[in-house]
């Protein structure tokens, strides 16, 4: 395959889980956040039937437990903050990757990656409208720390497991995890077209999908460059809110996009 090709196609997963944004802040109005995601991630472990072997439980389900963190910050997170904010915000993962990989597997730091975390974090100040986080921002953060703890993990575990069973297991612990906490939270449960319309872009696109493409196209193309072309995602959040939520940005929270933008862009280069 010609990395001209997975490029591309790792920009179509950027766009994919760009439009995750809108259409669940739209869903959420139906559906209470835990219940939509045990939903989601149960529908998403039957696509993987035709692939699952009896190996990975231990390490996948380690990872799912992040990535159920991930998804839980994000999903509640939306109900306090804009569409825009979340997906700009949650882009930050790739940027506190490296320190989480160096806390949990000592993998060094260098100046690049300090710079680029101090300039997310002014970044995603400027973002919050300059007059403080609110709570949704404040979850939203938590939501990258979390994914960017699930990124270090992958990269350790999936040397030893079956990539394709380890995100079957990382989503089956999602739906486990999040059953439980559905049945006590859920205040919401309408199944309509718009709740129809999420689970059918958040479920196959976003999360098999989505997840297939990323695992087999990064074979072909450099890690820098796969990382830059994901944190697109931000921007086509912004894109899909704008378009479907009528969501604008003033000037200072363009300043701080762009300023999540450029430091992705510093910490996803470092190896060049």
């Amino acid at each position: 395959m010609k990395r001209l090709y997975a490029d591309l196609g790792l920009l179509i997963v950027a766009l994919i889980w760009g439009s995750t944004f809108p259409v669940v802040k739209i869903a959420l109005d139906s559906m209470s956040p835990f219940a939509f995601n045990t939903v989601r991630f149960f529908i998403s472990c039957l696509f993987f039937i035709p692939f699952l072997k009896k190996e990975g439980f231990v390490d996948g389900f380690k990872i799912g437990v992040m990535v159920f963190l991930g998804y839980s910050f994000q999903t509640v997170g939306l109900e306090y903050t804009t569409a825009t904010n979340a997906g700009f915000i949650t882009s930050v993962y790739v940027v506190l990757t490296p320190v989480v990989a160096y806390i949990l597997y000592r993998i060094p730091v260098d100046r690049r990656d300090a710079l680029g975390v101090t300039m997310a974090f002014v970044g995603i100040y400027l973002l919050s409208g300059y007059s403080g986080f609110n709570i949704g921002d404040v979850l939203l953060l938590a939501c990258a720390l979390a994914f960017a703890t699930e990124i270090a993990m992958i990269s350790h575990y999936s040397r030893l497991r079956n990539p394709t069973m380890l995100a079957f297991w990382q989503i089956f612990a999602v739906a486990v995890l999040s059953a439980p906490l559905a049945i006590i939270t859920t205040t919401r449960f309408e199944f309509n077209t718009d709740v129809v319309y999420a689970l059918l872009i958040t479920a196959f696109l976003a999360t098999f999908v989505a997840k297939m493409l990323q695992n087999w196209l990064q074979r072909y193309t450099k890690p820098s460059d796969a990382a830059v072309i994901l944190s697109m995602e931000g921007v086509f959040s912004h894109v899909f809110a704008a378009v479907i939520l009528a969501e604008h940005l003033s000037i200072l929270q363009y300043a701080g996009a762009l300023l999540i933008i450029i430091a992705v862009v510093v910490v996803s280069l470092r190896h060049r």
